[in-house]
C-alpha cells in the first residue's frame, strides 16, 4: 500500500459518511478500517487491478464477475489486494444476491476489506462525494504547510532561532515537537513541560524525519502523540516542510553547543521549570559543565554589533570555565559556570575582573554581572533554573541604568554588577516627588553645566564612585590632582554646600540614581 497523505480521508471515515444511504456491511478485515483512501470510483472490469495505483475504495456490482468461476474471482479479490487498494465495496441486488463466499474468504485471507452494498445508489454519487472531502482535505493540508513555510522562512530572515521555528511546527501539527542531535541530546523542544516530557514525545512518536548535511544526519525532528485524527500524516507532511528551514538554522547556529545552549537561555527567560539534573545535562551539553562545587554567573552583554558582545564574552569566560549564551533581540544572555573562587573575591568579582581586562576587545561593549548562584546549595528541583533566570531578567532590567552609567560619567570602564546598580533600580521605584526631591540636590550644577559647557556633575560622581580619592579620581577623568581639586572647590560654590561631606554622601550618590533613572524611563518611552 502507499504511504499515507496527510489528512487523507480513512476507509472508516468513507464507509461511515458517504456510503450510509447504501447500507453498508464490513464482511472482512475489520481491523483494516482505518487505512487511508485517496480516491473512490468505480468499475465493472475483470482487469481493473493493472490500472490501480493502490489506495482506492473500488465500488462495483460485480458485474465483471458475473458468470466466472471461483477460482477466477478469488485471482480478481489477489490482484486488488497486491495492488494495495484500500477496499472493495459490493453492491448487490443486480449482478449478484450477495457477495460470493469465495470473494469473502479470499479478501478476509488477504486482508482486503470486503464491505456490502445492501441498498442501490449510484455510485456516481457516492464518489462524488467522497472525493470532493478528498480533495478538501488536501487542499487544506496544503494550504496549512504554504504558511507553515512561509511562517518559517520569516523565522530564518528575522533570525528567531530553532526554538522559535519549532513553536511554528508545533503549532502546525497540533501535537509535541522535539529536536534530538544524532548523537542522542536534546536540543530544542516545544509542546512539553519539561525533558522528561520530552523524552516520552520521543517514545510516543508519530512521525520523524531526519536533518541532513552533506549527506550526514545531524539531528532528528520528531512530533509527539497527539489526539487529533489524522495527526501521524499531518505530522509527517509538517515535519517534511520544516526539515530544509530547520537544517538551514541549525547550520547557521551550530547544530551541537550553540543550539542546546540556545534553548536553556531561551527556557531560562522564559521561567520555564528545569530539575537540577536536566540542567546540569544542558550545561554539560553546551560545553559548560557543572559540578556540585561550581558558581553559575548570569551575565548579558550589550555593544553595537552582537558578535562583539558574543565575542567579549567568550574571551572574559574562557580563563573562568565554560560559557553558554544566547543572542536575544540584539543582548547577549550568558551563563559563565566556573569553579567556587578561592580568598576574599567572589565570582562576580572573578568575573568583572575578567572583563575589565579584556582591553580593546571590550572597549565597546556594556556588560552587567548578575548574583552567582551556588550549586551546592541548589535541591533537585527546579530552584535553581528559577533563580537564574530571574538573575537574568535582573540584569537585563539593570543594563539601561549601566548604559545611562556609561553615558553619563563617559568613562572607560563599562563593566557593571547588578548588585552595584541596585540602588538605580531603586531609584527607578521611588515617588516622582522624591525622585525631583533627590535630583535637586545636584540640579544646580546640571544647570551650570548646561549653561558654560564644565563637567562639575561628572567630576563629583566620578570622585564619589571612586572614595572621594584624588589620585584614583584624577586618573579616572584624566586631569591632574590638582585641575581636579579646583574642580572640586567650584562644585562647592555653585552647590553652596560641601557634597563630599559624609552626612550628605549617601544623599548625593542617590541623586545622580535618580537621575539615570529619570533618564532612563524617558529613553524607553520614547
Amino acid at each position: 500500500m502507499p504511504e499515507r497523505q496527510a489528512s487523507t480521508l480513512s476507509l472508516r471515515r468513507i464507509v461511515d459518511d458517504f456510503l450510509t444511504e447504501a447500507d453498508p456491511h464490513v464482511l472482512t478485515a475489520h481491523d483494516c478500517l482505518e487505512r487511508p483512501v485517496i480516491w473512490v470510483h468505480s468499475s465493472e472490469i475483470y482487469e481493473i487491478g493493472p490500472l490501480l495505483a493502490g489506495g482506492e475504495l473500488l465500488l462495483t456490482t460485480g458485474l465483471g464477475l458475473a458468470g466466472l468461476d471461483a477460482g477466477t474471482r478469488r485471482h480478481y479479490i489477489r490482484e486488488l489486494a497486491e495492488r494495495g487498494v484500500a477496499a472493495l465495496a459490493f453492491e448487490i441486488g443486480r449482478s449478484f444476491d450477495s457477495v460470493p463466499e469465495e470473494v469473502i474468504r479470499e479478501g478476509s485471507l488477504r486482508r482486503l476489506p470486503i464491505i456490502e452494498l445492501r441498498r442501490v445508489v449510484p455510485f456516481i454519487k457516492m464518489c462524488r462525494a467522497a472525493n470532493t472531502a478528498i480533495v478538501s482535505a488536501e487542499l487544506s493540508d496544503l494550504r496549512v504547510r504554504g504558511q507553515l513555510d512561509a511562517r518559517l522562512h520569516d523565522d530564518m530572515a528575522s533570525g528567531g532561532g530553532v526554538a522559535k521555528m519549532l513553536e511554528h511546527v508545533s503549532d502546525a501539527a497540533r501535537c509535541p515537537i522535539v529536536l534530538v542531535g544524532a548523537g542522542g541530546a536534546l536540543i530544542a523542544a516545544h509542546g512539553v513541560d519539561d525533558d522528561r516530557s520530552a523524552w516520552r514525545a520521543v517514545d510516543d512518536q508519530l512521525a520523524s524525519t531526519a536533518i541532513v548535511v552533506r549527506g550526514r544526519e545531524i539531528a532528528r525532528l520528531i512530533a509527539g502523540p497527539s489526539a487529533t485524527t489524522g495527526a501521524a500524516e499531518r505530522a509527517a507532511m509538517l515535519l517534511d516542510c520544516a526539515a530544509g528551514p530547520l537544517t538551514s538554522a541549525l547550520v547557521r547556529a551550530g547544530i551541537s553547543r550553540s543550539a542546546v545552549a540556545s534553548r536553556l537561555i531561551e527556557e531560562l527567560l522564559a521561567s520555564r521549570p528545569i530539575r537540577r539534573a536536566d540542567l546540569f545535562a544542558r550545561l554539560s551539553g553546551s560545553g559548560a559543565p557543572a559540578t556540585q562545587s561550581s558558581q553559575i554567573v548570569p551575565v548579558v552583554v550589550e555593544s553595537p554589533d552582537s558578535r562583539m558582545a558574543e565575542s567579549a564574552l567568550g574571551r572574559a569566560a574562557s580563563p573562568l570555565g565554560g560559557v553558554v549564551f544566547e543572542t536575544v533581540d540584539a543582548t547577549v544572555y550568558g551563563l559563565v559556570v566556573m569553579a567556587t573562587p578561592a580568598g576574599e573575591h567572589d565570582a562576580v568579582d572573578c568575573v568583572h575582573k575578567a572583563f575589565t581586562e579584556l582591553g580593546p576587545h571590550g572597549s565597546r561593549v556594556t556588560v552587567v554581572v548578575g548574583q552567582p548562584c551556588a550549586t551546592a546549595d541548589a535541591g533537585p528541583g527546579p530552584g535553581l533554573s528559577m533563580t537564574l533566570g530571574d538573575s537574568l531578567r535582573t540584569c537585563a532590567e539593570r543594563l539601561g541604568s549601566a548604559v545611562e552609567s556609561a553615558h553619563s560619567t563617559n568613562l572607560s570602564g563599562r563593566v557593571f554588577t547588578a548588585r552595584s546598580l541596585a540602588v538605580d533600580a531603586a531609584a527607578g521605584s521611588m515617588s516622582a516627588e522624591a525622585r525631583d526631591e533627590l535630583i535637586g540636590l545636584i540640579d544646580p550644577l546640571l544647570r551650570h553645566d548646561t549653561a558654560s559647557s564644565t563637567q562639575l556633575a561628572r567630576t563629583l560622581e566620578v570622585h564619589l564612585r571612586n572614595g572621594c580619592s584624588a589620585t584614583r579620581s584624577a586618573q579616572a577623568l584624566h586631569i591632574g590632582r590638582q585641575s581636579l581639586y579646583q574642580r572640586l572647590d567650584r562644585v562647592r560654590e555653585v552647590l553652596g554646600f560641601d557634597p563630599t561631606d559624609p552626612d550628605m554622601y549617601a544623599s548625593i550618590l542617590l541623586a545622580f540614581s535618580a537621575l539615570r533613572a529619570e533618564a532612563t524611563g524617558t529613553a524607553s518611552q520614547r
